[in-house]
């Protein structure tokens, strides 16, 4: 009869303990979670959890099968900055309270494509965008209020209901923080220079394919600066056409635009897009090369044949152009 007394109290005991512990560690305990994660459609909440970087112990396997609270979490991106326990964490994730929305800019994007961006995903209006432009401080050069180049292309997550002003000056922020003005503009000569840089990185960004060609193509285009040709780079004939051509015909080399670097000297009046940091590099440290041509290869590769005289440009292409790929 002893026996089992001790036993009952034993088992009572565990219970009581088990429970306690249960307890701490779901509704007391404190787990540290710095990070932006997706959560998609499907998925299973211990995916979710790696993620976190929490670990899926029983205390969270029974908390699961009592509550059902694993098969309520929203699919989207989430942003969790804070110390939460177990409640308040799948509280939060449940409602989708810190659900956030994912924006990637591609490089080369205009402001035009960004804009529309935001529009298709329901986070601007085009009234709302034009607003934050308006208001907008900025200590860099921007002819007529143009911000283009300074929207870096890079991934974003915004809280859902985010306003306008708070999306616009997170992407000139981020260019900002990569490109200081402490550092590329202290003097109004400086800021004139680094935004003919970054025009230059704009149209390197549409003219290249591959990464490595960037400092080369960049070259060429300084080159011809300094010789005094025109730059005669299609991709500022397509910024014209808002890049919806797929192939540039000889009568669009005609049109009267000062983006027309087949008819005008020098540089575009703005960027031609938002270049990325490796086209900004390449344009900011060119390769030193005594090339004033490039074409597409006939090979596939996306690659380019760079020459140093007209003679040998019109060559290459002679003898190329027609050999299968």
């Amino acid at each position: 009869m002893k026996v089992f007394k001790f036993l009952l109290l034993g088992i009572v005991l565990m219970f009581f303990l088990g429970g306690g512990l249960y307890y701490y560690e779901i509704n007391m305990k404190k787990i540290t979670i710095n990070k932006t994660v997706e959560f998609e459609k499907g998925e299973r909440v211990g995916e979710l959890l790696k993620k976190l970087g929490v670990k899926e112990d029983i205390f969270l396997k029974i908390y699961f099968r009592i509550t059902g609270v694993s098969s309520e979490i929203k699919a989207g991106y989430y942003q969790l900055s804070d110390r939460y326990t177990v409640v308040e964490l799948f509280q939060i994730l449940k409602e989708g309270r810190t659900e956030m929305v994912k924006v990637t800019i591609p490089e080369g994007y205009t402001i035009k494509e960004i804009k529309k961006l935001l529009i298709d995903k329901k986070m601007i209006t085009e009234k709302e965008f034009q607003l934050a432009l308006n208001k907008v401080k900025f200590p860099y050069i921007t002819p007529n209020n143009n911000f283009e180049g300074y929207f870096f292309p890079d991934t974003y997550y915004f809280a859902k209901g985010s306003k306008a002003d708070v999306i616009v000056n997170t992407f000139l922020g981020e260019f900002l923080k990569r490109y200081p003005v402490e550092k590329y503009g202290q003097s109004e000569e400086a800021k004139k220079d680094f935004y003919k840089k970054l025009i230059m990185a704009s149209i390197i960004e549409r003219e290249a394919v591959l990464d490595k060609e960037k400092p080369i193509i960049a070259s060429v285009f300084y080159n011809r600066l300094k010789k005094g040709m025109r730059l005669g780079s299609d991709a500022t004939i397509n910024y014209i056409f808002n890049y919806e051509k797929r192939r540039i015909y000889y009568k669009d080399l005609k049109i009267d635009s000062p983006y027309n670097t087949y008819k005008n000297y020098g540089l575009t009046p703005t960027p031609i897009g938002n270049p990325g940091k490796i086209s900004i590099s390449a344009s900011l440290n060119p390769a030193k090369t005594d090339y004033l041509f490039f074409v597409a290869t006939y090979d596939g590769t996306q690659s380019h044949h760079f020459t140093k005289t007209y003679k040998e440009h019109m060559e290459y292409q002679r003898k190329n152009k027609n050999k299968p790929k």
